[in-house]
């Protein structure tokens, strides 16, 4: 029979009157490692002790249950000693972790280098192959899924038939790239919190504590605690929390947890008696109202959100509170967050009428004890600190705690993401601060609670400060990686499908189906190999004469639509042009002009484009040459083509117009032919890359006689006010690239 609903003072009565008629339970103290639950449910004789979780996004919850992916594409040990650590990036194409390869000789000393002989250690356990070596190397060590299986910190002898005194540099690559920091990685195969997990591996979901979201979920939608009760995807800290309260009451527990991303204490959870910020705000303490508003229609609806409730009542049992991120981005909310904090706990006791409801606080621990995540965190810190001192707050003194969260910071290395204002996602981080605040509560309300062992975490391995090296020790550096990056990262990337067949297409010159103005194709990842490690040998480089000071013939029109400012169209050429991009085309008797190279406009004046431009290809901060007069430009040059080389290829960068809303589409052409075309401007973000054309064997033997015709017209772009404001920049480069070793013209 289904209980009508109460007004919550009412129930509030209810509970108290029921509780002084029942003796206190003989709460048992709450154990370092949980015990397994025994899937009963709690005892329906005793008040329901309900707990109110509440802040922002953290409480939320963000820590990923399952699919997490190793931030890096691989891992290397070497033995070289030249060799820096850290992660390193080679940008389009991966990341990167390099590590040190212990190698000690056959008596225990270290070796600068790698030996012919002698025992090796690995600073990772995990699953290795060997891509560099001496001949016929062997290793005492267990064979398996493809590579060694080798555990950190232990010692693994090695032989190979190297010449003494060249000796070989060892190069392992990790082949077991896990993901790391989801609930699965760390509960299913690190082995913590076993008690989250029954005999056969599957999610524990506790009967004696039932989990309600009073915000997210707008219906009353109540689950056991388990992982996935909170939305599938993530866990926020009420699975530690619950798990330790489960343990430690003998009565029903219902969690209540009401909280939203990107909320500030100050501002969103303002309490009432903090008073208005100012001028009337309908979002201003809309959370604090949404959190009473969530609370007060769960409790008034406790027979639909407790299994098997009984009208046994319940007791408000404590306050739960973590924030503190958004506050920290205006100075007045930051500096009056400690005041704001003490006004929340005890508008929130008077709210519900628990004038000494026990109330725990989570600090901030965003980058661990550094407590740095681009901004300085230490005065929220501080103020979450304080709330529980009882000198400053007597009247909290044994009814307030807080737990510092920075000893279960773990670095993106141990995480699904890099997300510091998420704690990089890690499951592991939200069960812990989840669980210590439980183990502060059961301190508040008489109980005794041992600490979760918190195993010390991974230091973070700093990126190699390559900023801070001599040009000598620099390129030392990079010899020592070299092996690496060329016989492993390199050849990963040319393997990979994605790209193994777009950069065959390249290097051949067979033109893609669709064609892109933009010139950093598949290729430049490959290059960047090369680049990283001190081969600039396939950079793109001029080629040709040097075409900004070539004379150019143009001519600048309006065309006779009523398009202007529409960018690239097609248009009606002026009487006499229709011929203009072919070779033969009499430039001087159809009424071209001659100028140099930049041409460009700033609303109708020689001016730069942007001054901080620094783009080798782009330029559109140099002052132009010659005025682009009218909305159509259109320009032709013949030049003497030195000899095409083999194992190389050629390319058209079309500089002035490669920021975003920057420029126009174009069209490039060499003798009549058409190179490339794009009908819009950049739209948004590229990654500063050229635009132009590659010269692919369609349009490639136009060049091998000689001469060659270039020609190419764009538009320009209106943008700004008042008025149409005519902006535009254009410059053209022929370049060239050899081609990696291997790889096909």
């Amino acid at each position: 029979m289904t209980t009508k609903r109460r007004p919550l003072m009412l129930l509030h009565l209810a509970a108290f009157l029921l509780a002084c008629l029942i003796s206190p339970a003989l709460l048992a103290d709450v154990p370092e490692t949980l015990p397994a639950h025994d899937g009963k449910p709690g005892d329906a004789t005793k008040p329901v002790k309900v707990y109110i979780l509440a802040g922002q996004s953290n409480m939320v919850g963000m820590g990923e249950i399952k699919g997490a992916r190793n931030l890096y594409s691989a891992i290397y040990l070497t033995s070289n000693p030249d060799a820096p650590v850290g992660p390193r990036t080679v940008y389009k194409v991966g990341n990167y972790k390099i590590l040190k390869l212990e190698i000690f000789d056959k008596d225990g000393k270290p070796t600068p280098g790698a030996s012919t002989s002698g025992v090796l250690k690995v600073p990772v356990t995990g699953v290795y192959q060997v891509i560099s070596s001496g001949p016929n190397f062997s290793m005492f060590a267990e064979e398996k899924y493809g590579g060694y299986v080798l555990k950190a910190g232990e010692q693994y002898a090695f032989k190979s038939d190297a010449v003494p005194g060249e000796q070989p540099d060892l190069i392992f690559k990790k082949l077991d790239m896990l993901g790391n920091g989801d609930l699965e990685a760390v509960v299913k195969r690190e082995g913590m919190f076993p008690w989250l997990v029954d005999a056969e591996g599957n999610w524990v979901a506790r009967q004696d504590v039932t989990y309600e979201d009073a915000r997210i979920r707008t219906d009353i939608d109540p689950t056991p605690l388990s992982p996935t009760s909170n939305n599938g995807k993530t866990i926020g800290p009420e699975l530690g929390f619950g798990h330790v309260l489960g343990t430690y009451h003998d009565e029903q527990v219902l969690l209540i947890k009401t909280a939203m991303g990107n909320r500030a204490l100050g501002f969103d959870f303002r309490p009432p008696s903090s008073g208005k910020l100012g001028e009337p705000n309908e979002w201003e303490s809309k959370e604090y109202s949404l959190m009473v508003e969530g609370v007060t229609k769960t409790l008034e609806n406790i027979d639909k959100v407790v299994p098997g409730y009984k009208g046994q009542g319940f007791e408000l049992a404590g306050f739960v509170w973590w924030q503190g991120h958004k506050d920290r981005f205006t100075p007045e909310l930051d500096a009056a967050y400690e005041q704001n904090l003490v006004n929340l706990i005890n508008d929130v006791r008077k709210q519900f009428n628990a004038p000494d409801m026990p109330a725990v606080v989570a600090t901030v621990g965003f980058g661990g004890n550094a407590l740095q995540q681009g901004d300085n965190y230490w005065n929220i810190f501080n103020a979450q600190l304080n709330v529980a001192n009882e000198k400053k707050y007597p009247k909290f003194a044994g009814k307030v705690a807080t737990v510092d969260t920075r000893g279960f910071w773990r670095e993106t290395d141990e995480s699904p993401k890099g997300e510091g204002h998420h704690y990089n996602r890690n499951a592991e981080t939200y069960y812990r601060v989840g669980d210590a605040l439980g183990r502060a509560m059961v301190g508040l309300v008489g109980g005794k609670a041992q600490p979760l062992p918190n195993p010390k975490p991974h230091k973070p391995i700093a990126k190699a400060d390559d900023g801070e090296q001599t040009e000598a020790q620099k390129t030392i550096a990079q010899e020592a990686l070299r092996p690496i990056y060329i016989q492993s990262i390199a050849q990963d990337y040319l393997n990979n499908p994605r790209y193994a067949k777009v950069i065959a297409e390249e290097a051949s010159g067979t033109r893609p189906g669709r064609a892109n103005q933009f010139l950093n194709g598949a290729m430049y990842g490959l290059i960047n190999c090369y680049r990283d490690v001190g081969i600039n040998d396939y950079d793109w480089k001029a080629f040709g004469p040097d075409l900004s000071q070539a004379a150019w013939s143009y001519h600048s029109f309006d065309p006779a639509d009523d398009k202007q400012g529409k960018g690239f169209r097609g248009v009606q050429w002026p009487e006499g042009m229709d011929s203009w991009t072919a070779a033969e085309f009499d430039a001087k008797a159809a009424g071209f002009k001659h100028g140099h190279m930049p041409f460009g406009s700033a609303g109708g004046e020689l001016k730069g484009l942007r001054e901080g431009c620094e783009s080798t290809f782009c330029g559109c901060g140099i002052t132009p040459r010659t005025l682009w007069a009218k909305e159509v430009l259109m320009l032709r040059t013949t030049i003497d083509v030195p000899k095409l080389k083999e194992g190389h290829r050629y390319r058209l960068v079309l500089g002035g117009a490669a920021h975003v809303n920057s420029g126009q589409g174009y069209a490039i052409y060499i003798d009549g032919k058409l190179v490339n075309q794009s009908t819009a401007g950049v739209g948004k973000r590229q990654g500063g890359q050229p635009r132009g054309g590659h010269l692919y064997t369609d349009v490639i033997d136009e060049l091998k006689d000689g001469k060659a015709t270039i020609a190419v017209y764009s538009f320009l772009k209106y943008s700004g006010g008042p008025g149409p404001f005519p902006n535009g920049h254009i410059q053209v480069h022929l370049q060239e690239q050899k081609l990696p070793e291997g790889l096909l013209k």
